[in-house]
């Protein structure tokens, strides 16, 4: 198998940003994934700053592996839309600067109809982004989450304009009531990030988040998987629940090289 590269989400962590690298240093992980949106905005950092922050990231070992964005609205809604293209395309240039290649972010429920206005809306929206990422030099990586799987790559392959990919989330498709193994085979050929994140189905809900290793995703065969597919990119250990998120992290980046070595 591969020699897996795993980064850690620093946002979970809920720490200023330069004591979240810090903290990140310390669960054995390569690398790192900011938050541009509720982190490190990209306006908060100078010419300067952002060379001595990328100065403290070398000096812990890491490097920044990508950047995420989150929406607040559904990217295709007409209100603010100019507003949120415009943040997304500052984030790139932002993800760039920090000498990251993908930019991740997260997308509403999709529209059924193909024809509708909101579809039509949201394809246009994802050309303009993805010509600008082409443009920039970063991919515009957008998460699985529950969508359906040929629903998402028809978004993908109908984008002609740059780089647009996956961002590959298998404890949405768990929460989501889908089999994380089948949705990864179905989306394989556009993933160019991976988070690591495990979930437990529930009876009456969707499911909630689960320490990795400790919910349904068979990482022996997620991980086989993306050897398989001779992936190249970044596994990122994102925790967002749960009252040890830094514990958490750290346990995951070891479970996934225990599971690498077999």
């Amino acid at each position: 198998m591969q020699t897996l590269k795993i980064a850690v989400a620093t946002a979970p962590f809920q720490q200023p940003i330069r004591q979240a690298v810090q903290t990140a240093a310390g669960t054995g992980a390569a690398g790192i994934q900011i938050d541009a949106r509720n982190e490190l905005k990209p306006t908060e950092l100078s010419d300067t700053g952002r060379r001595q922050f990328l100065h403290m990231v070398s000096e812990m070992q890491l490097s920044v592996v990508s950047v995420t964005f989150p929406l607040r609205r559904p990217l295709q809604e007409r209100e603010a839309l100019d507003a949120r293209v415009a943040a997304l395309k500052q984030a790139m240039e932002f993800t760039y600067q920090l000498k990251a290649r993908v930019l991740t972010t997260r997308l509403s429920d999709l529209p059924d109809d193909p024809d509708s206005r909101d579809a039509v809306t949201l394809q246009e929206v994802l050309e303009d982004l993805s010509r600008h990422a082409n443009h920039v030099g970063v991919t515009l990586a957008i998460a699985s989450g529950s969508h359906d799987a040929a629903q998402l790559s028809g978004l993908i392959e109908r984008s002609s304009q740059g780089p647009l990919g996956i961002d590959f989330d298998p404890a949405s498709a768990v929460m989501g009531r889908r089999d994380p193994a089948q949705v990864l085979r179905d989306l394989h050929r556009h993933v160019v990030h991976f988070q690591v994140r495990d979930a437990l189905r529930q009876v009456d809900g969707p499911g909630r988040e689960a320490p990795v290793g400790r919910g349904e995703v068979s990482w022996e065969e997620m991980l086989a998987m993306i050897d398989d597919m001779q992936y190249g990119g970044w596994l990122t250990v994102r925790r967002s629940e749960g009252d040890d998120r830094v514990g958490d992290s750290a346990r995951a980046v070891t479970y996934l090289k225990n599971v690498a070595l077999g």
